[in-house]
This record gives C-alpha cells, sequence and structure tokens, in this order.
C-alpha cells in the first residue's frame, strides 16, 4: 500500500531556533517512517522582507544542513529548494487568476506583517504569499500538511484555489489536510506571551547554532516569577526542561514548582546543561555537513530532481487542462 505524502517548509531567514526545532524538525523526523515526505527550503517566501543578497544562498546550505543534522534522512525524505523548480512560481501565477483577491486580503498574516512595514507600504510578494504557498502545497498532492495553528488558513487557502481551479476546468488539484502534530508552543525568553521567533530574534530565542556560553547567558536573563511556578516564564522554562532533561531532573523541578519551592538559579543552570547537551551533536553534524559545500549541494540536486519529476507532471496537467498546451 502506498504510503500517504506529507509537505512543509521553512524559511531560509537565518538560524533556527528551539522554537522551530520541537515545533516542526522534530516532528519531521517522526514523519519520515510512515509519510512519504517533501521537505523544502523556502527560499522564495524569504524574499518579501528585508535580506541581505550576499548572504542569501549561504542561509539556504544552512538550513539545509540543520534539516539533515537534525535527522532528516535524504534517502528516506525528499529535500529540496523551492527556487530551483520553476514550476512553483508558475503555478502560482495560474492560481492567481482563480483566488478572489478579497481572499488575499483578509489573510491574519498579511494584515500582521503588513502593519508592520515601513508606512503600511507593503511589498506585493506579501499579499502573494499565500498564492505561492497554495502552488507549493498543490503541486505535490499532498494528503497532509504539517502545520501550527496559525498556520491553518493558509492550508484552507489552498483547499480553496484547488476547488476554484477544479470548478473551472475539471478535477485535477487534490484538497490537502492539516495534520496537527503534538508540538509544544516554546515562547520568548524575554517576553513569554509570545512565540519563540526569528522575527523577536536577539536574546528572545535560543538557536540552534547558540555556544554553550550563549544558552547559558540567555538563559540567565528569562524571564520567570516570584518563585511559585505560575509565571509564563517559568512554565515555558519548566517545559523545556521536560523536553531536553532525564526524568528525574524533570521530576525533581516540577515537584519543586508544585511545592513554590522552586530556585530558578538552579532551573536554568539545570536547562543549560541539559540543552547544551543535546545540541552538541546537532551541531557537530551541521558543521561537517557545512564544510562540504559541494557534497551538501548534490544532495540537494537529487531532492530537486526527485520533486521536480513530480511537480513537472503536476504542471503539465494544470497548462493542458487551461489550454496553454496540447
Amino acid at each position: 500500500m502506498a504510503k500517504s505524502t506529507i509537505l512543509s517548509g521553512i524559511r531560509p531567514t537565518g538560524g533556527l531556533h528551539l522554537g522551530n526545532y520541537l515545533g516542526a524538525l522534530q516532528n519531521f523526523v517522526k514523519l519520515q517512517d510512515e509519510y512519504q515526505c517533501f521537505y523544502f527550503i523556502a527560499d522564495l517566501h524569504a524574499l518579501n522582507e528585508s535580506f541581505d543578497p550576499q548572504k542569501k544562498y549561504a542561509q539556504v546550505l544552512d538550513t539545509a544542513a540543520t534539516f539533515i543534522a537534525a535527522g532528516i534522512d535524504p534517502k528516506r525524505s525528499t529535500l529540496f529548494v523551492q527556487s530551483h523548480l520553476p514550476e512553483h512560481a508558475q503555478l502560482a501565477v495560474i492560481l492567481s487568476n482563480v483566488i478572489p483577491v478579497g481572499y488575499l486580503f483578509r489573510m491574519t498574516q498579511y494584515k500582521e506583517k503588513a502593519g508592520k512595514q515601513a508606512q503600511g507600504n507593503a511589498n506585493a510578494g506579501l499579499l502573494y504569499y499565500p498564492v505561492l504557498m497554495a502552488a507549493d502545497i498543490l503541486l505535490y498532492h499532498p494528503t497532509f500538511v504539517p502545520v501550527g495553528d496559525d498556520q491553518d488558513q493558509h492550508v484552507e487557502l489552498a483547499r480553496d484555489a484547488a476547488g476554484f481551479f477544479n470548478r473551472r476546468f475539471g478535477e485535477t488539484l487534490v484538497f490537502p489536510k492539516t495534520l496537527h502534530t503534538n508540538a509544544p508552543r516554546v515562547m520568548s525568553l524575554l517576553d513569554p506571551n509570545k512565540k519563540m521567533s526569528k522575527t523577536l530574534g536577539g536574546d528572545h530565542c535560543l538557536n540552534l547554532d547558540d555556544p554553550p556560553e550563549e544558552i547559558r547567558r540567555k538563559l540567565s536573563r528569562a524571564v520567570t516569577d516570584t518563585g511559585d511556578g505560575s509565571g509564563a516564564g517559568a512554565k515555558n522554562l519548566i517545559s523545556l526542561l521536560a523536553h531536553f532533561a532525564d526524568a528525574k531532573t524533570v521530576q525533581r523541578f516540577s515537584e519543586a514548582a508544585a511545592a513554590k519551592t522552586i530556585r530558578y538559579s538552579e532551573l536554568k543552570l539545570a536547562l543549560t546543561d541539559s540543552i547544551n547537551r543535546f545540541l552538541a551533536p546537532l551541531q557537530e553534524r551541521k558543521a561537517q555537513l557545512l564544510s562540504h559545500p559541494k557534497k551538501l549541494e548534490e544532495i540537494l540536486a537529487t531532492g530537486d530532481a526527485r520533486a521536480g519529476k513530480v511537480a513537472a507532471k503536476t504542471l503539465s496537467d494544470v497548462l493542458k487542462k487551461v489550454g496553454l498546451c496540447r
């Protein structure tokens, strides 16, 4: 029996953090055992905000190395680069002619990000982002798209796009479903009411590339509470401990929190040690991969070719349906 298909991507906009690992990469690795997985580096999606062209390609390779170092197996999963396959942009152009523009203006992420851009002068790429994302998804006929709650709206737009296209041109595109994996919500160290994110950056995040002393310094500044374990910051640290520390250590601090006797200086030291032990082998594997960029490019080229066969077939079917080829 053929495996169901999974598709997901991450933008190369700088180093990934623990929130990215626990919320996405960790589950990507697990999903390899059950599904046919397509994972891509969404470099076209990284162009709708300020960036340095001199660093962008290095960020693509860095993200690829992080995927593999975290456990993505290029032999079991298809790992590729979005911009290397022109079918993504081509399908997006076609879908833009069936998706009502009103659907784009109501997207939550557009409203949030457009409000942050200078003088409200949001670029067209920001508005168009969900159309390209719909193309990313629909090219591979995925059964499921693993996402967090904040991405549900994008998968729903992909379903809408498939419906608009199929009703006009005939059954061609599949209707993907969201897959809500059991992913924790990792919060900012300095503002625990916000998700840890690359946008916040700085001391808000624990990056996968941070050296041990940097992890220690950032955790020492993390927000907690008065010692009763009820604050959002304290809960965030205890949650992180549960993911990275041994069962005995987790139990000790959980009991102290329940008894309202927790010492946060000790918690932060224990968490520092646990996270650094976890990150050390991942960082070593990643450094090894980045030390051989040609080999890394070969891995991506193999993934590009594998993904390209699927994308080309879907685009061919679409072009025939809209009358752009025989």
